[in-house]
């Protein structure tokens, strides 16, 4: 007989008052609760009976399923599905002898001092509740600040100007600080060879037939001075692709 565990929703389960008050066990349930929020989930599994096709009512793992519910309470980010046992007619009368003889052994005394023992174990439990419930608001806060860190720094990257295309700034040349930007770049070709350039350009883009160039190629033959009875580039092909790595960087 197979007995498969299945996952179903928090809401769709019952959970009658007897033989389980949650209220006599609220420090067992918070301990509980901390330790699902560590793992993300139960070590042991609830069991629940199917009385419809989305409606289950629990029968063991009382303690478990309240400490999820606790979990959830404190970690909102947990899902609302719960991992269970579901006993149909196949399988219920095997569970129910197993929850018996659960039963019986947690019901056996045990040769010790058992108050003291008790005791001892509510105060260590309170004590690890208390540390947990200040690690657990920690982790919360510490990832909603690194949430609104990672939107504020995501508001100023939009905000910040973008960086524009090398061939863009040929063709806005005559903007004031793309300007200035382009000269900068040209300086390692001598000063006064940038300015030449910058100078061309914009008389270029001031011309009202001058269409937007459309390659670096036409740039650099555009761009040219005459030297001895003959017409020279200003940016050879080769400097041209050194002001591109420039601009990029």
């Amino acid at each position: 007989m197979e007995f498969l565990t299945s996952i179903v929703d928090l809401d769709s389960i019952q959970a009658k008052s007897p033989p389980f008050n949650p209220a006599h066990k609220a420090t067992q349930i918070e301990a509980l609760a901390n330790t699902i929020i560590d793992l993300s989930g139960l070590v042991n599994v609830p069991v629940v009976q199917q009385m419809s096709v989305d409606e289950y009512e629990l029968i063991s793992g009382y303690l478990e399923y309240y400490a999820y519910l606790k979990a959830c309470e404190f970690n909102p980010r947990l899902p609302d599905r719960i991992t269970v046992f579901i006993s149909n007619t196949k399988n219920r009368e095997a569970i129910r002898k197993q929850l018996e003889i659960l039963q019986v052994i947690e019901d056996t005394p045990q040769n010790l001092s058992q108050s003291t023992t008790s005791n001892n174990s509510q105060i260590n439990l309170q004590i690890e509740n208390l540390e947990s419930s200040i690690n657990n608001k920690y982790k919360l806060v510490f990832a909603e600040l690194e949430r609104q860190k990672a939107e504020i720094l995501s508001v100023i990257e939009r905000r910040l100007p973008q960086p524009i295309p090398p061939m863009d700034a040929f063709n806005r040349i005559l903007e004031p600080e793309i300007a200035f930007q382009v000269q900068r770049r040209l300086e390692f070709l001598g000063t006064s060879k940038a300015k030449k350039i910058l100078a061309q350009l914009q008389e270029i883009s001031k011309c009202k037939d001058h269409k937007p160039f459309q390659s670096f190629t036409e740039i650099s033959e555009t761009l040219k001075e005459k030297q001895k009875n003959r017409s020279v580039r200003l940016i050879s092909e080769k400097n041209m692709l050194r002001f591109i790595d420039r601009w990029n960087d």
